[in-house]
C-alpha cells in the first residue's frame, strides 16, 4: 500500500519559489530546498523529479500568480490598467528586503543565455505579457488616449521592456523614487 504524504505539494512548491526568487537557482542547495520545503529528499524526488523540474514548475507558479493580475489590470479600457500595472509592480517590488526583483527577470538574467528550454519559457511569458498590453493600447488609441498613429505593438515592447528594467533595478536596490521617475517617463512616452 502506497503511503500518504506527509506534506502539502503545494505549500512545498510555493516554499521552494520563494527560495529560489531570494537566492536563484544556482545559489539554492538542495538543503536549502529541503529545509524550507520541510520534506525530506526521498519525498522530494518522489513528488518532484530533480531540482530542474521543481525549479520549471516554481517558475510556472510565479507566471501564473502575476499573469493573473496582469491579465485582469489590462482588460479595461484604456491607459488605466497600463498604469496600474506599473504601479502595483512598483509596490510589489519594494515590499520585500532584502529586494528579490522578479523571479522571470532575474531567471532570464542567471539562466536564459545557456538554457533554451529556460529561454522559451521566459520568451513566452513575455509574449503573454506583451499581447495584453498590446490590448489595452488597442483599446486606448481607439478611446483616444494615445495618438492614432501609434503602434500598440511597438508601444507594448517597450512598456514590457520598461517593466523589466524596474525589476532589475529594484533587484539591484533601486529607490523608490528611482522606479517611480523610470515608471513616469515610461507612462509619458505613450501619450
Amino acid at each position: 500500500m502506497p503511503r500518504t504524504k506527509e506534506f502539502r505539494p503545494e505549500e512545498a512548491l510555493n516554499a521552494a519559489m520563494h527560495l529560489f526568487w531570494c537566492k536563484g537557482y544556482g545559489a539554492t542547495s538542495m538543503r536549502d530546498l529541503l529545509d524550507g520545503m520541510g520534506i525530506g529528499r526521498g519525498s522530494f524526488y518522489d513528488t518532484f523529479g530533480d531540482k530542474r523540474a521543481l525549479f520549471l514548475a516554481a517558475l510556472d507558479r510565479f507566471e501564473e500568480g502575476r499573469a493573473s493580475w496582469v491579465d485582469e489590470a489590462l482588460e479595461g479600457p484604456g491607459l488605466d490598467g497600463v498604469e496600474e500595472v506599473f504601479w502595483r509592480s512598483i509596490e510589489n517590488l519594494l515590499r520585500f528586503e532584502p529586494r528579490r526583483g522578479c523571479l522571470l527577470a532575474n531567471t532570464a538574467v542567471e539562466l536564459a543565455p545557456h538554457d533554451p528550454e529556460v529561454a522559451q519559457r521566459i520568451s513566452r511569458y513575455i509574449h503573454r505579457t506583451e499581447a495584453a498590453f498590446t490590448g489595452a493600447l488597442v483599446r486606448a488609441r481607439e478611446s483616444g488616449e494615445i495618438p492614432a498613429d501609434r503602434h500598440p505593438e511597438v508601444l507594448a515592447r517597450f512598456l514590457v521592456n520598461n517593466l523589466h528594467g524596474l525589476r532589475v533595478l529594484a533587484r539591484a536596490g533601486s529607490d523608490r523614487r528611482t522606479l517611480e521617475d523610470a515608471a513616469n517617463v515610461a507612462l509619458e512616452a505613450l501619450r
